[in-house]
């Protein structure tokens, strides 16, 4: 009979570790599920918001310089080394995750300054007494599209973070959980075990 007490204990732990590995197995597979959650979201707050963001800047730079030549009345504004640059970075912007704002906003920002370009290659147009009014008029309404694009990222950083927050939120919630069952798990496991031994061993005695 003692042979088959120990045979019993045995199987009573083998079931009890198992049941705790499966518990912690699972629980880590959801805090791994999270934790990609938060990296790919960080991730894309800097290589899809904030590199964005710095492109925005840096073509709002350029616009603003042709903008100050055209008012100092240097004339023409489309340099060929300035258009070169605005055309790599919006490259660089387009191989970004876009939302479907964001593409419109830089479809149009594209077309738009297009237009702008054609309007410094044109001699007619170049000797027009408003062309440099129109062309300031242009330069504005190209500085209010990245307005609105720097607007975007702001938007998308602020969402991409709030998820992020919330991922880690769960899991902070779920590892209180998981010590909190894996205790009472154990002390429900520790007397079963006992209560069947004891069992086990009174019936032994008779």
């Amino acid at each position: 009979m003692a042979k088959y007490l120990n045979t019993a204990r045995r199987i009573n732990t083998i079931l009890a570790l198992a049941v705790v590995f499966l518990l912690v197995l699972a629980t880590n597979r959801i805090d791994q599920h999270h934790f990609k959650t938060v990296q790919n979201n960080m991730n894309e707050v800097f290589e899809d918001r904030v590199l964005v963001q710095d492109y925005i800047f840096s073509i709002s730079n350029i616009l603003r310089d042709q903008q100050l030549d055209l008012l100092n009345g240097t004339g023409a504004i489309s340099e060929t080394f300035k258009d070169e640059q605005i055309s790599e970075i919006i490259t660089k912007f387009e191989s970004t995750k876009l939302t479907p704002a964001e593409q419109n906003l830089l479809k149009k920002f594209k077309q738009d300054y297009n237009k702008l370009v054609a309007m410094q290659d044109d001699p007619i147009k170049n000797a027009d007494l408003q062309f440099k009014e129109r062309t300031n008029n242009r330069l504005n309404a190209l500085q209010q599209n990245l307005l609105e694009l720097s607007e975007i990222q702001v938007q998308e950083s602020r969402r991409l973070t709030r998820e992020a927050q919330k991922s880690l939120d769960v899991n902070d919630l779920l590892a209180n959980l998981e010590i909190f069952f894996l205790i009472v798990i154990g002390i429900a496991l520790q007397v079963l075990i006992f209560y069947k031994s004891k069992k086990l061993a009174k019936k032994d005695a008779a």
